[in-house]
């Protein structure tokens, strides 16, 4: 099998037209979702040791 040389990006712009807004759109979605996570992971791990000093 032929490999794909890296001129294949030239040969075809139209493929990747959209990478680089597909891109910034994903790192956009992943910052937000680890952002919401934060949000609830810390106030949780703080509930969580508070019950557990606590129950011991």
């Amino acid at each position: 099998m032929d490999k794909n040389g890296r001129s294949d990006i030239a040969a075809f712009p139209e493929l990747f037209g959209g990478m680089e807004q597909f891109i910034e759109e994903f790192g956009e979605g992943i910052r937000r979702t680890g952002f919401r996570l934060a949000i609830v992971a810390i106030p949780s791990s703080a509930l969580l040791m508070f019950a557990l000093s606590k129950a011991a």
